[in-house]
C-alpha cells in the first residue's frame, strides 16, 4: 500500500512538472510574438491622415541633460610647448617609407653644441634617452624619433621618421588606385580616444601604384574608429587628424583633394557596390551643393614592429573630406568667443541631428548600441534634437547658444504659423528653401534611409539662413536597406520621418508654390546631373575604375552572397551587385517622373528660324498651357496666370518670341519648358 501511494505522488509530481513546462513553453511563443509584432511595426509609423492642424509650439528652455548614451567627445589635445628659444630639430639622413633592405640612417645637429637623443620605441625623446652617436641600423618596421638639446635652450621639437620593411609576399604588389599604410607600432585603435600612428599616403603613377612608390604625403596622425552601428564589422573605418611631433596640424593636399589636416577613410562593408557614398557625394557637388570629395584607394593597417604582409590588407576604402568649417569644404565664416551680438553671433555654425536623439521610439529610436559623442546640444520646441558640430559645444558661448536655439524657435513659429508661406514672415525668412528642395531631391532619388535622421547635416552662415547638409553617410541608399521600403522603386521615403526628425516637409508640401519649387527643380534635375544615362554611365566608370581591386577586398572580406543587415539584394558577384543597384536606379527615376505631368515638348530648336515658322507643343497626360512673353503660366497659388493661353494648336513665329509652356494635370503643374525664336531676315 506505501509503494503505491509513493508511486501516486511521483506520478502527480511528474505531470505538474510537464504543465509547468508547457506554460513556460507558451509564455516564451507569447513573448516571441509580441517582440515581433513590435519590430514588424517599428520601422512604418502610423499613416499620417491630418496635417492640417498644428498646434503653436511651446517655448522651453534648453535642456541641459546628461545621459548615459551622451558623452561630451574626446579631442586630441596637443603635448604642452617648451617656452623661450628651442633647439634646431635634427636632421635625417635617409626619409622614411618602405624598404626591401636594412636602413642605416645618419642623424646631424645644426648645432655643434647640441646633443641628439633618440628612441626606437615611438616614444617622445628625452635627455635620459640614448644619446646618438654612430648611424642606426634599421632591420624591422621601426618608428625612429629624434630631438636636439642644447643648453640654455629649450629642447627642439622631435622629429619622426617610419621605416617600414615590406614582406617577400607584397613585393610585386600594385594597383590601380592609390595606396594607404597605416602603421600602428602596437598601439590600441578604439572610438572613443584618438592614437598616435603614421600614416603613408601613394599615389598612382603611369597607371599604378607600388607600395614601393613615393610618397604623396607621409605623416604623423592622430587616428581613432569611427561609425555607430558600423563599429560591429571587423572591417575599420578611421578618423584621421595629420600632424607634427608637436601636436600642431599638418594641413597637406593628398592625392589632389585641397590641403586640410582632418580626413576619413570610409570603409564599404554593407555596401557591396563599394561605391554608394561616392555616387551620392557626387550627384550633390553636381547640383551645386557641397559634399565630400571622394578618393577610391587600398588600405594596408600594420599593428606590429614586423614586416609589412598580406595579411594587413584591409581593402578597398574611400578616402573622404570630414565635414567642417573650410573654404573648400563648408565655407562658411570663423565663429570666435568674442562674437555674441549681430551681425557676427548670427553664423557660421555646423550642425546635425544624429544617433544622440535616439529614443525608445520605434527603429531608429531605442537605445543606442554604444555611447554616442554628439554632447547635449539642444531641442526644439517641436522636439527635434539638434547636436552643434562645429564649433564645438564646449567652445561656444551663452550667447551664441541662446542665438541659435531662438532662431531655430522663430523658424518653427513661422513654419507652423498660418502664414508660412509668406516669403517675409513665413518659412523662407529662415530656411534656405533651394538647398533644401535640392537636399529633398537627393535623399528621394536614392531613398537614403538615414537621410533626415542621422548623420543629418545642417548649417547656418554668418548672416544667412539654416541650409541643409552636406550630404553625409549615403551607404544605406540606392535600395540597399530592408526597412523603411528602402528596397522599392517606388514610394516616398519621407512619410517615414517622424515629428522628432527633421520632418519639416510634411508642413512644406501644404504650400502650393513650395511644391511647383520643387517640381520645377527635379524637371531641371532630370536635364542634368539626374539624367538616366548620366547616372547609369558614372555608375560603370566606377566599376570599371573598382574592378581589379574589388576583386582582393572581396578575398580579404568574403561578403559576396551572404546578408549583411540590413541588405535586401544579396548578389553572388560584385558585378551583380552594381548590375540590380543600376536597375533600382532607372526605376525609381521613372516612378518619380510619374508622379507629376511631364515637361511638354517643342517641334523645332530655339534660335534663328523663317517667318511663319509653326512651332508645335507636344504632351501628354493633361492640358498644355502657354505665354508668348516668357512669364511663367502658371499663377502663385497654382491658378492660370492672366497671359496664359490653352494650347489648342500650333503657334505661328512672325517676331521674336519666347515661349514657356507647362502641362497642367487637376491641381497638379509640370516644370516648365522655355525657348527663345528669332525671326530671320
Amino acid at each position: 500500500m506505501a509503494k503505491r501511494s509513493s508511486k501516486t505522488v511521483w506520478l502527480i509530481v511528474a505531470v505538474l512538472l510537464l504543465i509547468l513546462a508547457q506554460v513556460a513553453v507558451l509564455g516564451f511563443v507569447i513573448a516571441r510574438s509580441v517582440s515581433r509584432v513590435v519590430v514588424a511595426q517599428s520601422p512604418q509609423q502610423a499613416q499620417r491622415k491630418d496635417r492640417q492642424s498644428f498646434p503653436q509650439p511651446i517655448a522651453r528652455p534648453v535642456e541641459q541633460r546628461s545621459s548615459r548614451k551622451n558623452i561630451a567627445p574626446q579631442k586630441s589635445q596637443p603635448k604642452p610647448k617648451p617656452t623661450g628659444p628651442r633647439a634646431e630639430p635634427p636632421q635625417f639622413s635617409k626619409e622614411g617609407g618602405i624598404y626591401t633592405n636594412a636602413v642605416s640612417v645618419t642623424l646631424n645637429a645644426k648645432s655643434g653644441k647640441a646633443t641628439i637623443h633618440y628612441t626606437l620605441d615611438g616614444s617622445e625623446p628625452t635627455e635620459s634617452s640614448p644619446a646618438y652617436s654612430a648611424p642606426i641600423t634599421i632591420r624591422n618596421t621601426t618608428l625612429l624619433r629624434a630631438a636636439c638639446f642644447e643648453s640654455g635652450l629649450a629642447p627642439s621639437m622631435s622629429v619622426s621618421h617610419a621605416y617600414r620593411m615590406l614582406d617577400d609576399d607584397l613585393r610585386g604588389f600594385s594597383s590601380n588606385l592609390p595606396l594607404v599604410v597605416i602603421d600602428l607600432f602596437n598601439q590600441p585603435v578604439s572610438y572613443m580616444d584618438y592614437s598616435p600612428a603614421s600614416i603613408r599616403f601613394i599615389d598612382v603613377s603611369g597607371g599604378r601604384s607600388s607600395l614601393l612608390g613615393a610618397a604623396d604625403f607621409d605623416s604623423r596622425t592622430d587616428l581613432k574608429r569611427r561609425g555607430f552601428t558600423s563599429l560591429r564589422f571587423p572591417k575599420m573605418s578611421f578618423t584621421l587628424k595629420t600632424r607634427n611631433d608637436d601636436g600642431d596640424k599638418v594641413k597637406d593636399s593628398i592625392f589632389g583633394l585641397p590641403a586640410d589636416s582632418d580626413w576619413v577613410l570610409y570603409a564599404p562593408y554593407v555596401d557591396k557596390t563599394l561605391m554608394r557614398d561616392v555616387l551620392g557625394y557626387e550627384l550633390s557637388n553636381q547640383m551645386g551643393r557641397y559634399a565630400p570629395r571622394t578618393r577610391f584607394v587600398e588600405v594596408f593597417v600594420h599593428r606590429s614592429s614586423g614586416n609589412l604582409r598580406y595579411s594587413d590588407y584591409q581593402g578597398v576604402y574611400v578616402l573622404v573630406e570630414k565635414i567642417k568649417r573650410s573654404k573648400d569644404r563648408v565655407n562658411i565664416t570663423k565663429l570666435d568667443t568674442n562674437d555674441n551680438a549681430e551681425p557676427n553671433v548670427t553664423g557660421g555654425y555646423i550642425l546635425k541631428r544624429d544617433h544622440g536623439a535616439m529614443n525608445h521610439n520605434g527603429r531608429g529610436g531605442g537605445y543606442a548600441p554604444r555611447p554616442s559623442q554628439d554632447g547635449v546640444g539642444f531641442i526644439t520646441s517641436r522636439g527635434l534634437h539638434l547636436f552643434y558640430v562645429e564649433p564645438d559645444e564646449e567652445d561656444l558661448t551663452d550667447a551664441q547658444k541662446k542665438y541659435v536655439t531662438r532662431y531655430f524657435a522663430d523658424f518653427e513659429r513661422a513654419l507652423y504659423s498660418g502664414n508660412f508661406g509668406s516669403p517675409t514672415e513665413g518659412y523662407a525668412k529662415y530656411l534656405d528653401v533651394d538647398a533644401f528642395i535640392d537636399h529633398f531631391w537627393l535623399v528621394e532619388l536614392t531613398k537614403n534611409v538615414d537621410a533626415f535622421r542621422y548623420s543629418a547635416f545642417l548649417h547656418k552662415p554668418r548672416g544667412g539662413k539654416i541650409t541643409m547638409g552636406p550630404a553625409w553617410d549615403w551607404n544605406l541608399s540606392f535600395g540597399n536597406a530592408d526597412y523603411y521600403e528602402g528596397e522599392e522603386t517606388s514610394g516616398w521615403y519621407y512619410e517615414n520621418l517622424r515629428d522628432t526628425e527633421i520632418s519639416w516637409i510634411y508642413r512644406l508640401r501644404q504650400d502650393p508654390d513650395y511644391m511647383q519649387r520643387s517640381v520645377d527643380r527635379w524637371a531641371e534635375l532630370r536635364r542634368g546631373p539626374f539624367a538616366t544615362d548620366k547616372v547609369l554611365a558614372r555608375v560603370d566608370a566606377i566599376r570599371t575604375q573598382l574592378q581589379e581591386a574589388q576583386e582582393r577586398n572581396f578575398r580579404r572580406w568574403p561578403v559576396l552572397g551572404r546578408p549583411i543587415k540590413p541588405n535586401y539584394y544579396v548578389g553572388p558577384t560584385f558585378d551583380a551587385e552594381v548590375n540590380w543597384m543600376k536597375l533600382w536606379i532607372k526605376d525609381r527615376l521613372a516612378w518619380i517622373d510619374r508622379q507629376y505631368p511631364t515637361v511638354p515638348r517643342f517641334s523645332e530648336k530655339g534660335g534663328t528660324v523663317a517667318s511663319g515658322t509653326k512651332v508645335t507643343v507636344s504632351g501628354s497626360s493633361g492640358d498644355i498651357y502657354y505665354t508668348l512673353d516668357g512669364s511663367d503660366p502658371r499663377a502663385s497659388g497654382g491658378s492660370q496666370a492672366k497671359g496664359a493661353k490653352k494650347y489648342d494648336g500650333p503657334i505661328t513665329i512672325n517676331r521674336e518670341t519666347k515661349i514657356t509652356a507647362r502641362i497642367r494635370r487637376s491641381s497638379s503643374w509640370s516644370g516648365p519648358v522655355s525657348t527663345t525664336f528669332n525671326v530671320s531676315r
